[in-house]
Formats: C-alpha cells, sequence, structure tokens
C-alpha cells in the first residue's frame, strides 16, 4: 500500500496542471519573434538561415518579473552569452576534438552565471544548447562570421520583443506584477560553484560518449542531458526525466506527422510561431505537456542543415536513441549531484584553489 501511495503521488506530480502566474503575453511575445525572423527569412528566400537566427531569439526566454530596467538588463546580457556559446560552438566545429573541453566551459560557467545571480528557468540550457549546435551545423569557416550575425540580429529581436512585452503588461494590460530583483549569490558556494562542475562534466560526458558511439544526429545526447540537469533538485530531476520522456513520446509522433509535410517557407514561420506559444505557455504548468511542442520545434532547429529536405524515419529514430541516452547520464548526473562524499571533496579542491587567488 505504501508503495502504491508514492506511486500514485508521483503520478500525481508528472501529470498535475500547476498554477502559474505566467501571463500569456509571455508566450505570445516569444513566439511573435520567432515568428518575424522566419518572415523576413522567407521573405529574402533563406529560411535556413532564419533557423540560425532563432538560436539568438531564445533569451527571450530569459525575461524575469522584475522592473523593465532589469529585464532589459539581463535579456541583452543573456544575448552576449548565447553569441560567445554559439562563436565557441563553431570554434569546436573547426576542432572536434576540443568539443567536451568547450562543452565543459560553457555549461559549466553558464550554471555558474545564472545561479550567481538567480536566474530562473531555462537557466543554463540555451547557452550550452546554442554551443552544441554551433559544433554540428555544417557551414565553411568563411560562414562563421556570418552566422554569428545572425544569431546576433536574433537577439536583438528577443530584446525588442521584451520591450514590447514589458510595456504591454504595464502600461496597456496592467497586468503586471512587479517582483524584487533577486539577491546575487543567495544559493551559496555549493550550489553555485560545485553543482555546475558536476553538471558540466557529465554534459561533456554525454558528448564525447556520442561521439564514441557515432551515432547519428548525437548532439542530442548532449541537449538532453542539459536539459535534465536544469532540474534544481533530485526529486525534480526524476520527475522531470518521467516528464520528458512522455512528452517526447507524444511530441516525436507529432514531429514525425509534421515531417511528412512540405510546408510554404510562410506556413512554416506560422507553424514553429505556435510551436513556441504553445511551449511556453505550458513548460511552467505541465512539462510533459510543453514536450508535446518543444519536440517538434527544437527537432526543426536543429536540422538547420536540410530545410525541409528531411527523412522523417531517419530523424526520428536517431532522436529517440540519442534522448533515451542523453537522459539516462543526465539523471545519473543528477544523483551524483546529491552524493554528499563527491560534494565534499570537490569543495574541498574547490576552496584551495580559490584561496591561491
Amino acid at each position: 500500500m505504501k508503495f502504491l501511495g508514492l506511486l500514485y503521488n508521483g503520478a500525481k506530480l508528472i501529470f498535475s496542471w500547476n498554477k502559474s502566474d505566467r501571463l500569456w503575453q509571455m508566450p505570445f511575445f516569444a513566439g511573435l519573434g520567432i515568428a518575424i525572423i522566419l518572415f523576413v527569412a522567407a521573405f529574402l528566400g533563406r529560411s535556413d538561415l532564419g533557423l540560425i537566427a532563432i538560436i539568438g531569439a531564445n533569451i527571450f526566454l530569459y525575461v524575469p518579473d522584475t522592473p523593465l530596467y532589469h529585464k532589459m538588463i539581463l535579456c541583452m546580457a543573456c544575448a552576449f552569452g548565447i553569441i560567445t556559446s554559439f562563436t565557441l560552438g563553431l570554434i569546436g566545429n573547426t576542432f572536434p576534438s576540443l568539443i567536451p573541453i568547450i562543452t565543459f566551459l560553457v555549461t559549466m560557467i553558464s550554471a555558474q552565471v545564472v545561479r550567481y545571480f538567480s536566474i530562473g528557468a531555462p537557466g543554463f540550457f540555451f547557452f550550452t544548447f546554442a554551443m552544441i549546435l554551433g559544433t554540428y551545423i555544417p557551414l565553411k569557416v568563411e560562414d562563421y562570421p556570418m552566422a554569428i550575425g545572425l544569431v546576433a540580429l536574433g537577439t536583438m529581436v528577443a530584446n525588442v520583443m521584451v520591450l514590447l512585452y514589458a510595456l504591454s503588461v504595464i502600461y496597456i494590460f496592467k497586468s503586471h506584477i512587479t517582483k524584487p530583483i533577486p539577491k546575487i549569490g543567495e544559493f551559496g558556494f555549493g550550489v553555485i560553484i560545485i553543482d555546475p562542475i558536476i553538471i558540466a562534466f557529465f554534459v561533456s560526458f554525454s558528448m564525447v560518449l556520442q561521439g564514441f558511439l557515432e551515432l547519428d544526429r548525437g548532439y542530442w545526447v548532449g541537449v538532453s542531458c542539459a536539459a535534465v540537469l536544469t532540474a534544481v533538485t533530485f526529486k525534480q530531476i526524476w520527475i522531470k526525466q518521467f516528464q520528458r520522456i512522455l512528452g517526447t513520446i507524444v511530441g516525436v509522433s507529432l514531429a514525425y506527422i509534421f515531417l511528412h509535410f512540405t510546408f510554404t517557407p510562410f506556413e512554416f514561420a506560422l507553424l514553429m510561431m505556435v510551436l513556441m506559444f504553445c511551449a511556453e505557455f505550458c513548460v511552467v504548468r505541465n512539462y510533459a505537456l510543453a514536450m508535446v511542442f518543444l519536440t517538434p520545434y527544437s527537432t526543426y532547429l536543429a536540422e538547420i542543415s536540410s530545410f525541409m529536405q528531411y527523412d522523417p524515419d531517419v530523424i526520428i529514430q536517431a532522436r529517440v536513441l540519442d534522448i533515451s541516452i542523453g537522459s539516462i547520464i543526465g539523471l545519473i548526473g543528477g544523483a551524483m549531484i546529491y552524493w554528499n562524499t563527491l560534494r565534499r571533496t570537490l569543495e574541498k579542491i574547490a576552496y584551495k584553489i580559490f584561496l591561491k587567488f
């Protein structure tokens, strides 16, 4: 009976629809920014380049419920971070042997920064995501500046959307409840310094493993591992793990259906807008349902090099395998974060290093 009770409580957490004070305007402007980028790209006849710009537009998702000036400063800082992460990913694209090291450094530093400044979800994820995509986009070295510029343009659009979103909820809808700016460094040394080291090790290991296994589209291993490890507590990690699996199963089916259609560039822009809106509306309410929409969205985003020239069977089979491996590594990494012996050892080493400086 005790086991059944635990099972029931676990299922309740996984399938529950959480209350949230997130305003509908937030996912609307997130989707609008995506649509604007893809509409412009469609007008210019280069929707594939629009997908690269969307990498930068993802910084909109970091907009907090703080005063307007703090919103803008934070999102501009995130813009710098995601451009830097993507640029480092391109270096890994040129020198594949450096990918594990770059993955470790980008994940560790971004996780430490977001924890130090108490930046909420999606945490370090999109910085690692941008870096990993940068390592696999098939570009010539001479095209790197253009790709970096496209990501930068995406961040510019996102910052404009942040401003319009803030002005609309403050002055038009008057539904914005301003929260105080989070305190800096309140999580403590262990959470800010030690946890990101463990997280970065496992995300980096996942990239090494996918390279060793020579997986087709193996970048999903690292992306999935990072997504699972964005959770704060181990309880959240395993709940997020099951929600991710369930949502991905349904989302993969939805993506499989979409991939069989050849959309016009303008239809594709509307599709991506709707997917982003639904994902962001649901992500704080039920992560599994959000994954249903995030899966086709991120699948399109990751298939930049083969825009509208897909083999759905190959893509879906590779993604299911890669996500399974990455999620398992992420779950193991989550367990290691709460292994006290490991934490104490790393804290002693970290303290000695910090004292030297």
